[in-house]
């Protein structure tokens, strides 16, 4: 069984990012995409509670039937990473194939990630090309994080689209329509919780 993990702080989850999960369980296959909010990260510090945020995520979830939403993460105590949570999978399923799907902007970091060895042994990449980055660029990124560190990666055809949770944040804090940019669920949500009010 091959399984899709897209994380994030989705603060909120947004149209860019059932997306790309919709790309990668289209393009390359999967059975089920993991919609995985994070709980402590190293390199974000998310402005909503947890809850709210997988609360969140299990409505964009509907939207798809191989979408489901996992609060692995937040109910972890401390810094949460990939690693750990890759591991916790692979512990559940030892015979299921992980696709960690990323941003070509966050596969950049990826020399920067704890253990990042160990995490290219217990996955595989799906990358999304994001608005203004240069396919050929990101290829031979793939091509020397394969060789320094043994990272299977593919490139999917389909292009990111140029949403952004900041935006979302900013347009739901001056009290516009978001509804474009968020599944149904989640705009209603962030209206009836009144998120994002004071972020401008």
């Amino acid at each position: 069984m091959q399984i899709g993990i897209l994380g994030g702080t989705f603060d909120p989850i947004h149209r860019g990012h059932t997306a790309m999960a919709r790309a990668a369980a289209e393009e390359l296959k999967l059975e089920k995409i993991i919609l995985l909010p994070d709980g402590d990260p190293p390199h974000k510090t998310p402005r909503t509670p947890g809850n709210q945020r997988l609360a969140m995520a299990r409505l964009a979830a509907l939207e798809d039937a191989r979408f489901e939403a996992s609060d692995m993460e937040l109910r972890r105590a401390g810094k949460t990473y990939t690693v750990d949570t890759l591991l916790a999978y692979k512990e559940q399923c030892p015979e299921c194939k992980l696709i960690y799907i990323v941003g070509s902007d966050t596969l950049k970091m990826f020399p920067t990630w704890r253990t990042a060895h160990q995490v290219a042994r217990l996955c595989r990449m799906a990358v999304v090309l994001r608005p203004g980055e240069d396919r050929e660029d990101i290829l031979r990124l793939m091509d020397d994080y394969r060789q320094r560190f043994q990272l299977e990666t593919v490139l999917l055809r389909t292009l990111g689209p140029d949403i952004s949770s900041t935006r979302v944040r900013r347009l739901a804090a001056q009290g516009e329509d978001i509804g474009a940019l968020v599944p149904p669920g989640v705009a209603e949500y962030i209206r009836l919780h009144n998120l994002y009010q004071h972020d401008e």
